[in-house]
């Protein structure tokens, strides 16, 4: 009788280890990409409207074999405000629950309108009022996703700086450092949240062979944020 017991004991055992490489192998099948932004992230400026984020899709089926599903959410001129509207529906919830990484790139709009999307002069009080207000959405809408899904990375992308036709267009690159520290400084305080810098990007390059309009990159433009954000993604594939 209790070499019956032994037996039962150790086809119970072999049963839960199989279900649990099974379980194991099924997960790791597929990668489930989550996007949240505005027109950046959507991809205007593209004419196949991939952007960014379908150039790193095919760029991490290629690294790990397997399918990647994208769930872009982004939407053109959504601000902070709109992202955490969104962050409302239970469809978008459901599938940050299952992301294996996250995308978070929002800001351009929120800072545009603290310029009152009038770059020369600039309203120094609006631009205070607005950093505020954004700085506590960013904050907010970071806590939602992690309540989510505290595992997943989530990817930041900062500002780049697109205005280089006006006069000050130095001072706008000041105030776009600062929205970025503000940017650093909130992920700072989550765990598994990382910033990608997008500044350098387009320094000192000529904007015309980057961008297809005044604020929107073309597939050049795309190709290097996407290079810059599959690099920093690369770096926790192996976690």
């Amino acid at each position: 009788m209790k070499n019956k017991i032994i037996i039962f004991c150790f086809i119970l055992m072999l049963i839960g280890t199989y279900t649990y490489i099974q379980g194991s192998s099924a997960s790791s099948k597929e990668i489930n990409l989550v996007a949240l932004g505005d027109s950046i992230t959507h991809g205007s400026g593209d004419p196949s409207r991939q952007g960014y984020i379908e150039i790193v899709r095919g760029k991490l089926e290629e690294k790990k074999g397997i399918p990647v599903q994208v769930s872009n959410y982004a939407i053109p001129k959504y601000t902070s405000d709109d992202i955490l509207e969104q962050l409302q529906d239970e469809e978008i919830l459901e599938q940050l629950n299952k992301a294996t990484y996250m995308v978070l790139y929002i800001g351009t709009n929120d800072f545009r309108k603290s310029t009152d999307h009038k770059f020369n002069p600039l309203n120094k009080k609006m631009l205070i009022t607005e950093r505020l207000t954004f700085s506590n959405n960013m904050h907010k809408v970071l806590k939602i996703m992690k309540r989510e899904n505290p595992t997943a990375p989530i990817f930041v992308l900062g500002l780049f700086h697109p205005y280089v036709e006006f006069q000050n267009q130095q001072e706008i690159l000041s105030l776009i450092e600062q929205w970025n520290s503000e940017i650093i400084d909130i992920i700072n305080n989550f765990e598994r949240t990382l910033y990608v810098p997008t500044l350098d990007l387009f320094k000192d390059k000529p904007k015309k062979l980057y961008f297809s309009d005044s604020l929107h990159p073309n597939p050049a433009g795309y190709q290097l944020i996407a290079d810059r954000l599959f690099s920093h993604l690369e770096s926790t594939i192996s976690e």
